[in-house]
């Protein structure tokens, strides 16, 4: 039997483990684990998934069950350890070839790794389509991988033709990351949807169905790519509406479905260049590439790197000095710190599992700079809380941040007042999400000591300058 293992690929488009599997001609099977590691306990008390992430996945998986009935390939979602699993499918039903998609993750490569050698007489198709490249089209090696973004993107653009800010479309761009075309349905040689090994049910009973402003699954995501990209007023106009912090198409929002594969970057990089080749690209159409490409180098220096991406001291020799304050922390994480861009932040992901880029980069500088905090506690808690956690741009913004990832300059804080008053120029989103009155000026909300004259906030635990002083001492910066 062929056994296709789905993980963070929940989509049928641009799926070559899947299309592999349909043209052998032999029984096909599809399989899905909830990895147990997810309920796992971290520091300082939490999950790694929370609730609201695993509704978007269990959606997430019911929709690429649908899809794969069409294709007459039962979906069996199973829960435990991914290995363990693994090895009882595989034994079980007499597996004699797995398909899969290769993934950058430390615990996905193990876990692969774990399982070829248990079985060297089953045949692993193992397939590139996490990224965009392949390794194969990578022009540097582990050994001298480029470790800032600036330094990945002019090496590639040294070799690839990939889209340039200042060069307008080509079709050898187009045909540079092409996806995966699936062949049509051959159902003499499939099943007939009945899953030899377990149904959908066993792996997502009992889970609520929470509703969200986003729906899990490759039909959403695909739906979303429609209604941005296609949307020539959105996509042409994104580079001006990208830092916006409350409405919902300020952004792609293509983040929800990219984290678990629901939808293919390659799909995204071939609908932006669709669109440019009918328009012409603009400087927004390009920056919307260009954050495809963020992802890119995230993933690849999590391939790169393995668990030096997660420790405590990233790419630095030797540790900083980190508080490990559970009060202060929780002040933080429930939007209680008395600074209203942050608590607004928050405070929204508290309630939906999402903020904005802009919002993500105040957070994670506020618990790092101002508090001093350990990185890894605030990373720790996006996994848990964002429905879009993707561990390479996670840990890799969050290490960023904290000044222990690619860029280690000295003492980088965002102003988390002047930020709120630059981008939110009326005070919509802290007014929206801290149910401020709607009368207090714009120019007013971010500033704490401003905001106290109209309604009876808290004060901040600490004050900006102060902080940020005390920490440059901390880390022998004055």
């Amino acid at each position: 039997m062929n056994l296709v293992w789905f993980r963070h690929d929940l989509r049928i488009h641009d799926h070559l483990p899947l299309k592999n599997a349909l043209q052998s001609e032999r029984e096909t099977e599809a399989v899905y684990v909830l990895d147990s590691r997810n309920h796992e306990s971290v520091s300082p008390g939490l999950r790694r998934m929370g609730a609201k992430r695993f509704d978007f996945l269990a959606e997430s998986l019911r929709d690429l069950e649908q899809s794969l009935e069409k294709l007459a390939v039962p979906l069996a979602v199973l829960a435990g350890t991914v290995t363990a699993v693994l090895e009882d499918v595989i034994r079980e039903n007499e597996v004699t070839n797995v398909y899969v998609h290769a993934h950058p993750g430390v615990e996905e490569r193990k876990d692969l790794e774990e399982l070829m050698q248990r079985f060297p007489e089953v045949r692993f198709h193992v397939s590139a389509g996490h990224t965009l490249l392949r390794p194969d089209q990578l022009p540097f090696d582990r050994s001298v991988f480029p470790m800032s973004f600036s330094r990945f993107r002019r090496e590639l653009e040294k070799i690839l033709p990939i889209p340039t800010k200042a060069a307008v479309f080509s079709p050898q761009e187009a045909a540079l990351f092409q996806e995966t075309v699936m062949p049509p349905a051959q159902g003499t040689h499939l099943n007939d949807n009945r899953s030899r090994i377990r149904p959908l049910t066993d792996g997502l009973a009992g889970y609520p169905n929470q509703k969200r402003f986003v729906e899990g699954g490759e039909t959403a995501g695909i739906r979303q790519l429609k209604a941005f990209v296609h949307d020539p007023e959105r996509l042409f106009a994104y580079k001006e509406t990208r830092d916006g912090l409350l409405r919902f198409h300020d952004s792609s929002k293509l983040s929800f479905w990219l984290a678990n594969g629901s939808l293919s970057p390659k799909r995204v990089y071939q609908d932006i260049l669709q669109m440019e080749a009918e328009h012409g690209r603009n400087e927004s159409s390009y920056w919307l590439f260009f954050e495809l490409l963020w992802r890119e180098y995230f993933q690849w220096l999590m391939w790169m790197t393995g668990s030096r991406l997660f420790q405590r001291r990233g790419f630095l020799p030797e540790d900083l000095p980190w508080h490990e304050d559970e009060h202060v922390f929780a002040k933080w994480a429930k939007g209680e710190t008395g600074y209203p861009l942050v608590d607004a932040a928050m405070k929204e992901l508290n309630a939906t599992g999402y903020m904005s880029n802009r919002a993500r980069q105040n957070a994670a500088s506020f618990l790092t700079k101002n508090l001093g905090i350990d990185w890894r506690w605030g990373a720790r808690y996006f996994e848990e809380q964002l429905l879009d956690y993707d561990p390479a741009s996670n840990y890799g913004n969050w290490a960023y941040q904290a000044g222990v990832g690619t860029d280690m300059r000295e003492l980088r804080a965002f102003h988390v007042i002047r930020q709120g008053e630059r981008y939110d120029p009326g005070g919509d989103y802290a007014k929206y999400w801290l149910e401020l009155p709607e009368h207090i000026p714009g120019k007013d909300v971010y500033d704490p000591d401003k905001l106290k004259l109209y309604t009876g906030v808290s004060e901040p635990i600490v004050n900006f300058a102060d902080s940020l002083e005390k920490r440059k001492k901390e880390l022998g910066y004055s």
